[in-house]
């Protein structure tokens, strides 16, 4: 058992590390690819570009991890399979988990350092790439001139060049527009030619200008204002001017200021957030619901112009349940404080209304109504802008405090996002094991083509539900757990399923299993007669058959082929093809050539002649006859009728009997030709020598 554990884990180590490195490669050409726009044309060096490479290949180890460990395992497996080393395991005894269990235990152990990874090292690249990639993204593009545009990178600077020679790095027509002095273009420098040059701390531009002037206009505040404007022209033969190149350098930024981004978290620190944020949101809804009812809903005054304004406020904007209830009450025990001190009977007398009072006409009168017609109008007037007032106040602080939790719950399942996917994408390797190992096993295709293309399918469609897992997470549809974990829910009952169809040894995802059933519900197998004779195998005397009645057999049999194709060809007019497919019946005479032929062959694997070698390699050569045209799907006369009311169904099935005739026809002609080959074969001397030396 070790020597098998140690050949399967040297078989799955050399493919692991192979595609871990091309996954690698493949992964950050991606990034390359996505960021390209922002590295090329800044000037960077090639030490920043290397660190920014070394920081993305860290990001992407744990993406790269569970695909190499699928890749590999597809391969390994399936070429153990390919060159039947599991069939030997298992006849020995060995089952499939047995043959699995050193790769599991690797596995774990890459399951493991690949968390270790994500916890401790990941947040340090990320935080140090994202703050380099910041940088870059800040750093300004580099200085490049191109003919006849204005370039105006340089600050206070707008340069025009005519004409470039790349050979002698000469410029010609050159025209610069000097702004330092912060007053537009007063200052216009031209030259004939000229040549640019970078210090070699690329911290200044040097200038040298041939032939040209400098155009300045002179400022005079006293001027009138039709008066023309005072400038001064210098003519030079040669000029250098010298520029600072602020900006073109790459500033590196504090990495403290990315520091508190979820990505740059460990588990710990994620989960402390977490807890923090949780407590913050449960505050503030709690701050929001005590607000909204002890501000809006219950705020009753002493005063009972104040309590209606606040009342009636709350119920005309919200609708408050019980509201006209709750003011009608009010409203009655305002009545009886307000009506006159006891009488000496003992009697109270009402307080008379005012005289401006005005009833609203409503169709129901409320507890609202009879409240508000107590006022005057210019009071009800008051009590309504109040209302709008206290309405749009309480829509505001609705509106923002909502923002503000909906902002902090999308910050929180950014937490949990990233809390979990420190454990989904190291789990994931171990899941991909029991995927792609029972699958190799299964397929039995070793390599790198048909595995590549099972494993790329399996992680996109892996990746496309981790996706929409993360999406459904993000949106507060599902929960961050089940959200993060539905793919490697999905794909642990997969690798289960697969498991157990290979530990049974089932062809359930056997290609050619498929291949060569779709290809005999079509007849187009193309496998040879001893092939279906092949069952006739182990220890029994041979039958003795004379050559002249072996010869006889043959030509009976070419004579028969020969007719029968004749016959089919007379028989494949589309309207014969039309009736037999209506029939469902299969040819007499093909039948009675498939009985002959399928009896001799019988005869021949059971006699002397087959001992003989060449005359066994000879008749391999004999195709297998299928001699039944008629289809089981045809054999109800219902289903016949159905197919020609669906057309496409009748149209499927006549191409299908055309390409079976056409086929029979071929088969028929080289059972003809090898038939009568074998009469002259047989009357060969090298085969009666052969014959003798062999039986």
């Amino acid at each position: 058992m070790r020597r098998i554990h140690r050949l399967v884990i040297t078989s799955f180590l050399g493919p692991f590390v192979m595609t871990f490195f091309i996954v690698m490669f493949l992964l950050l050409m991606q990034f390359l690819w996505k960021y390209i726009d922002e590295l090329v044309g800044k000037g960077l060096g090639m030490n920043i570009i290397a660190e920014l490479l070394t920081y993305a290949s860290a990001s992407l180890v744990p993406l790269a991890l569970p695909l190499s460990v699928l890749l590999s395992s597809l391969m390994t497996f399936g070429g153990m399979g390919e060159h039947y080393e599991l069939t030997a395991m298992k006849s020995s005894g060995i089952s499939l988990r047995q043959i699995m269990m050193p790769v599991i235990i690797l596995a774990m152990f890459i399951s493991a350092g690949a968390f270790i990874f994500s916890n401790n090292v990941l947040p340090v690249t990320n935080l140090k790439m994202k703050s380099l990639l910041y940088d870059v993204r800040q750093q300004r593009p580099e200085f490049q001139i191109t003919e006849g545009i204005f370039y105006n990178g340089i600050d206070n600077y707008s340069i025009r060049v005519g004409k470039k020679d790349p050979a002698t790095n000469q410029l010609y027509d050159i025209k610069i527009y000097d702004h330092t002095d912060r007053r537009g273009n007063v200052s216009v420098i031209i030259a004939d030619s000229g040549h640019m040059q970078m210090t070699a701390d690329r911290r200044n531009l040097i200038i040298t200008l041939w032939n040209g002037s400098v155009y300045s206009e002179l400022e005079d505040d006293k001027r009138p204002p039709d008066k023309t404007y005072p400038h001064r022209t210098d003519i030079f033969r040669e000029q250098r001017i010298v520029i600072e190149m602020l900006g073109f350098e790459l500033m590196r930024s504090d990495e403290s200021i990315f520091r508190n981004s979820y990505q740059m978290l460990n588990a710990s620190q994620l989960k402390h957030t977490q807890d923090s944020l949780n407590k913050e949101i449960s505050q503030r809804t709690q701050d929001y619901y005590d607000v909204l009812l002890q501000n809006n809903f219950f705020a009753l005054k002493a005063d009972g112009h104040s309590n209606l304004t606040t009342l009636s406020a709350t119920t005309m904007s919200f609708g408050f349940p019980g509201s006209p209830q709750r003011i009608s009450s009010t409203f009655a025990s305002q009545q009886s404080i307000s009506r006159s001190a006891e009488s000496p009977a003992g009697t109270e007398k009402a307080t008379p209304m005012p005289k401006d009072t005005v009833f609203w006409p409503v169709k129901q009168v409320t507890g609202i109504d009879i409240l508000l017609n107590t006022y005057t109008i210019t009071d009800r007037y008051m009590i309504l802008e109040q209302a709008l007032s206290n309405a749009s106040s309480t829509m505001n602080y609705i509106l923002s405090t909502s923002s503000t939790i909906d902002h902090e719950t999308k910050l929180l399942r950014r937490h949990e996002i990233e809390w979990h996917r420190k454990f989904t994408l190291s789990f994931a390797c171990l899941i991909f094991l029991f995927i792609g190992a029972p699958l190799g096993a299964i397929i039995r295709k070793g390599g790198l083509g048909m595995p590549t293309v099972i494993s790329t399918l399996l992680f996109i469609l892996y990746y496309i539900i981790s996706l929409s897992g993360e999406k459904f997470a993000r949106e507060s549809i599902l929960t961050s757990f089940q959200g993060m974990w539905l793919s490697s829910f999905i794909l642990i009952i997969a690798g289960v399923f697969l498991t157990y169809e290979a530990t049974n040894d089932s062809a359930i995802l056997n290609l050619d299993t498929y291949y060569n059933w779709i290809r005999s519900q079509l007849g187009l197998r193309k496998n040879q007669m001893i092939e279906k004779k092949a069952y006739l195998t182990g220890k029994f005397d041979y039958v003795f058959i004379q050559k002249t009645e072996l010869q006889n057999s043959f030509r009976y049999i070419g004579e028969l082929a020969g007719d029968c194709r004749e016959k089919l060809i007379n028989d494949c007019s589309p309207g014969k093809i039309i009736r037999k497919i209506m029939e469902n019946k299969s040819y007499d005479y093909l039948i009675e050539l498939g009985v002959h032929y399928n009896g001799l062959f019988h005869e021949i694997l059971l006699s002397n002649w087959f001992r003989v070698p060449y005359f066994q390699k000879r008749i391999g050569e004999f195709p297998a006859l299928q001699y039944k045209t008629n289809h089981r799907y045809f054999s109800s006369k219902k289903f016949r009728i159905f197919s020609i009311i669906i057309f496409p169904v009748f149209i499927v099935r006549f191409i299908q009997y055309i390409i079976v005739v056409r086929k029979l026809r071929k088969k028929l002609q080289v059972i003809a030709d090898l038939s009568f080959g074998m009469i002259t074969l047989l009357d060969r001397s090298i085969m009666n020598i052969d014959f003798e030396d062999h039986i």
